[in-house]
């Protein structure tokens, strides 16, 4: 119940919208409860011996020729049929759009969900498992509205209004035909619980199948490289074969659950005929409201067939519904406190605004960076970072050093907040991060990573990522900063050419060029650089490693590095080993002793 209230939440607003397909099927189930009545009034009072009904010949003005009655009585039966359809599909349209807008808003609260989650909530977990989540899983929603709400509500005007009517005809036969309602209540809690735990091992079955493609598609280089297309296709057939067995039992129960309500409605048939012409032999009804009765009773069986299909189907939704949910309650540890200090660099504030316009309470920075006993783990096994303390002057640039897993990459990631420390404090200008608006920490941080990333869109829009405000004379000046200029003006379209997946290829040197110009464009004091040359060639690295120095200029950078062209000329560096800090100074000092970084000069690593 739980699930099914926060899966009609994403329905609130759509409440007058549900109400008007309710009427509509209100008025769809009675005219489906007229359709009938033409055939039985031709078998009563055409063939038979009854009356015509008084109604009728006041409306239509028999003359008591049979022939003529007979051809009205069908075009009535056509119009109330083409009308039936007429207003279901109607009531179907609009619900199919309300389920679609419910499944809209799923979609873009996951999506916030998933961006605003922290890296340490996705470290560990599978692309392809929320990939499946984002899209299948949310097709959950969906379901349970329109084949579980709409399609219920349907089928229960349906039998209530067919009930009444039957009943008017005759007690006894309505008796038998809803005897078979709480047992198909019974069945269904029997079953149902078997039918949602299914559909969960189903769906995670099929998750780890979407992994696995993701994961083949990323690794294609490396398993052909090393001949590994055989035993990952057996890795894979064993994923597919779990995936088949767990869809195959789920699928295996919703049709016990359906063979039983089909064998109890079949006994339920069978009785009401033997009544029904006991009834028509003792002159207690009349063959037409027979074939009435008979009538409903097939029609009894739709919308009951719709109900028993529905509890499978809602079943298995609920089942995505909460794979769905648990990323949605998923408690992320960056969390912004309440009352968190805006933030202005100071040159912003001397570059675009006055003293007046400064809000209160703001903390105004010049890119000073603290860390004052930082410990960090990704688990809680073994810490990444230990006992790490060191102070950056604003302006300063700092080159961090040391082998593979030191853990210089986490220690760059605390700074913009990806992650948090477990234990100590990182400080901007002598405040604790976690003081700060998350936001604006980040606007005040520009970063290069190692590989560059490029969005599917056009140059401009590439380079104005961060900055979408800017005009087009900015993005020039950044892109010539970045010596990205003359390579982009030599592009088919120039700034407007489409790069990426959907465009044009671009070299890596080019692409991080582009990173670069993104970075001068945001113009934030405070630039991390994540080995930013360590894909690119001899000329490429000439290039991007001048245009860094010049990005550098009166920012406080932390650049991890470990070719000498980039280290060379900073303030400082701090070598890691082992998450703790093993040698500190500027490039002078530490050369002129022994040590990690003297050895890197030497080439001992």
């Amino acid at each position: 119940m739980h699930e099914l209230r926060r899966i009609f939440s994403f329905y609130k607003k759509d409440y007058k919208e549900i109400l008007s397909v309710i009427c509509l099927i209100i008025i769809s189930a009675f005219i489906n409860l007229l359709k009938p009545w033409p055939l039985a009034i031709i078998v009563d009072s055409v063939l038979g011996n009854k009356k015509l009904p008084e109604y009728l010949k006041m409306w239509f003005n028999f003359d008591g020729d049979k022939i003529k009655t007979i051809v009205i009585l069908s075009v009535v039966a056509l119009f109330l049929y083409i009308l039936h359809s007429l207003v279901s599909t109607l009531h179907n349209y609009r619900s199919i759009k309300i389920g679609l807008s419910g499944l809209q808003r799923v979609r873009e609260q996951l999506f916030s969900t998933l961006q605003s989650l922290s890296l340490k909530f996705h470290y560990g977990r599978t692309m392809g498992d929320l990939i499946y989540r984002a899209s299948w899983d949310a097709y959950s929603v969906q379901t349970v509205f329109q084949q579980g709400f709409i399609s219920t509500t349907a089928s229960l005007i349906s039998l209530i209004m067919m009930i009444y009517v039957m009943a008017s005809l005759n007690l006894k036969l309505t008796f038998v035909s809803v005897a078979m309602i709480p047992v198909l209540i019974i069945s269904l809690k029997m079953f149902g619980r078997r039918m949602v735990e299914k559909g969960m091992e189903a769906q995670q079955a099929d998750s780890r199948v979407i992994t696995s493609v993701q994961q083949t598609i990323t690794a294609l280089p490396l398993i052909q490289s090393f001949t590994r297309e055989e035993i990952e296709n057996k890795k894979f057939v064993a994923h597919t074969s779990t995936a088949f067995k767990k869809r195959l039992s789920q699928h295996f129960w919703e049709l016990i659950y359906w063979f039983s309500a089909t064998a109890l409605f079949g006994v339920i048939i069978s009785v009401v005929i033997l009544t029904g012409a006991m009834e028509v032999i003792n002159n207690r009804l009349s063959i037409g409201e027979l074939f009435v009765f008979l009538a409903y009773l097939g029609q009894f069986y739709e919308p009951l067939n719709q109900i028993t299909h529905s509890g499978s189907t809602v079943a298995s939704a609920i089942a995505g519904a909460k794979r769905l949910f648990e990323i949605m309650d998923s408690k992320d540890e960056i969390y912004e406190k309440e009352d968190a200090k805006p933030v202005l660099s100071a040159f912003f504030i001397e570059k675009h605004l006055n003293n007046a316009q400064v809000p209160k309470n703001t903390h105004i920075i010049n890119g000073e960076i603290e860390f004052d006993d930082v410990w960090f783990y990704y688990g809680e096994n073994e810490y990444v970072l230990k006992k790490i303390s060191f102070k950056i002057l604003p302006g300063e640039r700092t080159a961090i050093i040391g082998p593979s897993g030191a853990g210089k990459s986490t220690l760059m990631n605390l700074i913009p907040r990806f992650y948090d420390p477990v234990k100590g404090t990182i400080k901007l200008d002598g405040v604790d991060l976690r003081e700060l608006r998350l936001k604006d920490l980040r606007k005040n941080i520009s970063v290069v990573l190692q590989n560059p990333l490029i969005i599917p869109t056009t140059v401009k829009e590439n380079i104005a990522y961060g900055c979408p405000q800017a005009s087009e004379e900015e993005i020039i000046a950044a892109a010539k900063s970045a010596s990205a200029h003359l390579f982009i003006e030599k592009l088919p379209q120039k700034y407007d050419t489409v790069i990426g997946e959907e465009g044009i290829s671009i070299s890596a040197g080019e692409a991080q060029r582009i990173n670069i110009a993104r970075a001068f464009l945001k113009d934030a004091p405070i630039l991390l650089m994540d080995e930013p040359t360590a894909a690119l060639d001899l000329e490429n690295e000439a290039i991007v490693i001048k245009t860094l120095f010049n990005l550098m200029k009166k920012r406080t950078t932390l650049i991890i590095a470990h070719r000498l062209e980039t280290i060379k000329n900073v303030d400082k560096i701090i070598a890691l080993k082992n998450g703790e800090i093993i040698e500190m100074g500027s490039p002078s000092e530490l050369s002129s002793v022994e040590g990690y970084f003297s050895n890197l000069i030497k080439g001992i690593f």
